[in-house]
């Protein structure tokens, strides 16, 4: 599939008729032009947004309508998604990857919110469901939903064995799965991939029991059937049955763990069917797996060894199916890029907000408009060669193509602009400089090339309409 199948526009993405015959008018159109206006200006707020101050009202007034909520804005969009995916247009199988962030708003006073990190911290909590396309490319979200967690919940954590599955936050993850294929409406068309934070057993039983088809990284040292009684043990019983040299990201230092480089990682590679046996406390029928262990046997002196404990409940039968168990759990940080962007390309928790549900609504937005920037930059690499307009719209390419000159004299671009070429225009418009390691532009930097080029793209149209022969 190229590049071109992969762009849905926001008049795709919210066909005549999302939001019924009365809000039709005003909140579509209100809706497509403000997402124009933010994508040329992302990180912009919406007093700064547009050129005339009907414009910002205009967005205001969407944004802080009380009609209008996060899933309202959101619901057109994943249904459109949705229907993409049942009809193949992001391969046989996509990759639906799910993840949580924090939304940190402890600078405001806020209403609607919650506790966040640690008990001084304000703010609320988005989970999100996105199709990415085998070769990692964004396709778009097919949902999200937010959540503030009340202080009286902090101190609950001792009971929370006892709680149903329903009434935790865990079973938010099942929630998402079921809303996602419920949308699609097409057995097997998505493989859900969760990492660490989903590796629940009730999560693993009930997708088995759907039909669901899942992967998630595992984080808890299980009981399994097999020799040894325990998954790590079991599965390093296994064989070691080859090894590849994988390109691992860099992460940045946490509490828990100390900073990794990127870097060409070589992994040996075992797999196998385990069973997992229920929590004791739990009971209930185990759960036949796959698991498939990468494990970086010789790391750089002072980094951490790389290992994944990857378990599925689609049948692994071969090397190369194990190995593209791991590709596909890579393709996971694309939300974790998608949640960076919304923070620091949208600059999501700066804004000044009073109201949670307004920024809600401002979100959804957002979300769609970090996936354009999401999709550019994988497409860059994935397939460089392919034409910028499969992405940009082609007055943003025209206008790049004859800024090139000046911004890369060393690129001298022959015939279209490519994706590759256009992405580092962009980064060169925000400051970017193709340093001796070569380091992918970061999101910042992107977010404010991209707002450069869309001011040079209005400066273009307003020059050629005051260069327009008059109407006869």
């Amino acid at each position: 599939m190229n590049a071109a199948s992969l762009h849905l526009t926001y008049e795709v993405l919210y066909p005549a008729g999302s939001f019924g015959p009365q809000d039709e008018v005003w909140l579509r159109d209100r809706l497509l032009h403000t997402l124009h206006l933010m994508e040329g200006q992302p990180g912009v707020t919406l007093n700064r947004l547009g050129t005339s101050r009907a414009e910002r009202i205009g967005a205001y007034r969407m944004v802080e309508n009380e009609d209008v909520s996060f899933q309202r804005l959101l619901e057109p969009a994943a249904q459109t998604v949705a229907k993409a995916v049942a009809q193949g247009q992001a391969g046989e199988v996509a990759l639906c990857v799910h993840d949580r962030t924090e939304v940190e708003l402890s600078h405001l006073s806020m209403s609607g919110v919650g506790l966040v990190g640690n008990p001084v911290c304000q703010g609320f909590f988005l989970q999100t469901a996105l199709v990415v396309q085998a070769d990692g490319a964004a396709f778009g979200v097919l949902g999200a939903r937010t959540w503030a967690r009340p202080a009286g919940q902090r101190g609950k954590a001792q009971d929370r064995k006892q709680r149903p599955f329903e009434h935790k936050e865990s079973g938010l993850w099942w929630q998402a799965l079921v809303e996602a294929e419920e949308r699609v409406g097409e057995p097997g068309r998505l493989l859900h991939v969760i990492d660490a934070e989903g590796d629940i057993f009730e999560l693993s039983s009930r997708a088995a029991s759907q039909g669901y088809q899942l992967l998630v990284r595992a984080g808890q040292d299980r009981r399994v059937q097999e020799e040894g009684g325990k998954l790590w043990a079991s599965m390093e019983g296994l064989p070691v049955v080859g090894s590849q040299q994988l390109h691992v990201s860099a992460q940045p230092a946490r509490a828990d763990r100390v900073a990794r480089t990127a870097r060409d990682a070589t992994l040996s590679l075992r797999y196998g069917s385990l069973t997992l046996l229920p929590p004791g406390r739990q009971g209930g029928p185990p759960v036949q797996v796959w698991g498939v262990l990468v494990r970086e046997e010789e790391p750089p002196q002072g980094q951490k060894a790389v290992e994944w404990l990857l378990l599925s409940n689609v049948p692994i039968e071969s090397v190369e199916a194990a190995w593209g168990v791991v590709t596909a759990y890579q393709k996971r940080w694309g939300i974790e890029e998608l949640h960076k962007a919304l923070k620091t390309g949208c600059r999501l928790e700066r804004r000044q907000h009073q109201k949670r549900e307004h920024l809600e609504n401002l979100l959804a937005l957002t979300l769609l408009i970090s996936v354009t920037l999401l999709r550019l930059r994988t497409l860059s690499r994935t397939l460089p060669e392919e034409p910028a307009t499969a992405v940009l719209e082609p007055t943003e390419v025209q206008v790049l193509q004859a800024m090139a000159p000046r911004l890369a004299p060393r690129m001298r671009p022959q015939g279209a602009l490519t994706l590759r070429q256009a992405l580092l225009l962009i980064a060169a418009l925000g400051g970017y400089m193709a340093n001796p390691d070569k380091k992918p532009p970061g999101w910042l930097v992107l977010w404010r090339g991209y707002e450069r080029l869309r001011d040079y793209v209005a400066g273009f149209s307003l020059a050629q309409s005051l260069t327009a022969p008059p109407p006869a």
